[in-house]
């Protein structure tokens, strides 16, 4: 038994992932296939092939049932999290292992060393006690490091270096720090810069609602929509008829909240509109994260070079939860 074929490391598990073998018999006999999670050791996927010399598995649907990029629940501070957009796993065919292989969410240029996973633009605005996520890919033999700049009467330089390899994702926030009114976020590739995030640190307005989504790579991006248009309420209820009449027996109240980006140029509406495709939303207060449903299934873009708006709805996930 040995393995004829294995695919890349570093595949996205949203294309598939073929796995060939050769029992190096002419007898044809049944095998069963295991897919073991590194991390953990546990099996999370068996699949048995019948009276077979050789054979081939796709693991990206096993993969995908299990590697479901997300948010944590709090951010706090600087620092690397999990998005669960990596996953390192062995074949096993008849207790024969393959060599280990990490996998992503993102879709890369293999060619890149480095890749910012990022749609939106690099000039952006957020309070000061909210946080961003800036993700990227990068090979395991190149060392990623950002240096974070908090700049004003306050100013300090982080330097973040997350472990080398893979889809990461890295919050950064000036929360806790006093006089500060501007962050620059640098990407050094080997201690070469490559890309530079610039923040505007200001309050938000009152009807400012901060919002993220998973863009076309799965990776996180996070935005700010400064003008709460509306909040919709609804209720369903539910009638039963008793000796006293006609009554309800059951009220279910939900609601949407309106929300408009500012006049952005049109890269940057792109990259917002992108939230239509992402499996996951999510409100962001202060440095609580909360899952939401997005209740807008079309965005209207101009064609023009010129600035544009974005209007999308949200409701909480959870029935009986209101959001305002």
């Amino acid at each position: 038994m040995k393995f004829t074929l294995l695919p890349e490391a570093y595949s996205s598990f949203r294309e598939p992932l073929l796995y060939a073998f050769t029992t190096e018999s002419e007898t044809p006999r049944d095998v069963e296939i295991k897919i073991i999670d590194c991390a953990n050791g546990e099996v999370i996927g068996r699949k048995r092939l019948y009276n077979v010399t050789s054979g081939e598995v796709d693991i990206a649907p096993y993969l995908r049932s299990v590697a479901r990029p997300t948010l944590p629940t709090t951010i706090e501070g600087c620092g690397e999290i999990d998005t669960s957009t990596n996953i390192r796993v062995i074949v096993q065919a008849d207790g024969v292992d393959s060599e280990p292989r990490k996998f992503i969410a993102a879709k890369i240029d293999r060619n890149a060393i480095f890749t910012l996973l990022s749609s939106q633009h690099l000039n952006r605005t957020m309070a000061h006690d909210e946080f961003d996520i800036v993700c990227y890919f990068s090979w395991p033999d190149i060392v990623v490091s950002l240096d974070v700049e908090f700049i004003g009467s306050g100013s300090e330089l982080l330097t973040i270096t997350p472990p080398s390899g893979g889809q990461r994702a890295v919050a950064v926030t000036a929360r806790g720090r006093e006089g500060v009114d501007a962050m620059r976020v640098t990407l050094k590739v080997d201690g070469t810069p490559m890309e530079v995030i610039e923040y505007d640190l200001k309050p938000n307005l009152s009807n400012a609602r901060r919002v993220a989504w998973l863009n076309t790579q799965l990776s996180p991006e996070v935005y700010t929509f400064p003008l709460r248009k509306g909040v919709l309420i609804e209720s369903t209820r539910r009638h039963m008829e008793s000796i006293w009449g006609r009554e309800a027996a059951s009220v279910e109240a939900r609601n949407e909240l309106k929300l408009l980006s500012a006049y952005e140029p049109e890269q940057q509406i792109r990259a917002i509109a992108e939230i239509l495709y992402s499996p996951k939303v999510w409100l962001i207060e202060g440095h609580d994260v909360r899952s939401v449903l997005l209740a807008t299934d079309r965005v209207l873009i101009s064609p023009s070079k010129g600035m544009g708006i974005v209007e999308v709805d949200i409701r909480a996930a959870e029935e009986g939860v209101l959001l305002w």
